[in-house]
């Protein structure tokens, strides 16, 4: 059983990935997530700050080729909270096991 993405969930998932030194260490990483942080708090409609937020992170992607593995959970949460979005890759590079 899945759980509905809330608000709630979508701020969690947030607040984990900014507490990823790597991404802390990002000015372009922190402002991105301050700023959906931001608009959460504010009241804007959940769904349309993740799917802002998603497409916020796929351009972040386009100029990267791997971030941060604690990007993964977060971009997983915004695909979860705006319906139509499908999924791309992950952003954590590939682990060689």
């Amino acid at each position: 059983m899945t759980t509905k993405p809330t608000a709630a969930s979508l701020m969690q998932a947030i607040s984990a990935a900014d507490n990823d030194p790597e991404i802390r260490g990002n000015a372009e990483l922190n402002q991105i997530l301050l700023t959906h942080a931001t608009q959460l708090e504010q009241g804007k409609d959940f769904h349309q700050v993740a799917g802002d937020l998603n497409q916020a992170l796929r351009l972040w992607g386009m100029a990267h080729l791997h971030g941060p593995k604690s990007l993964d959970p977060l971009y997983q949460a915004t695909v979860a909270a705006a319906p139509g979005i499908s999924a791309q890759k992950p952003y954590a590079a590939p682990s060689n096991h």
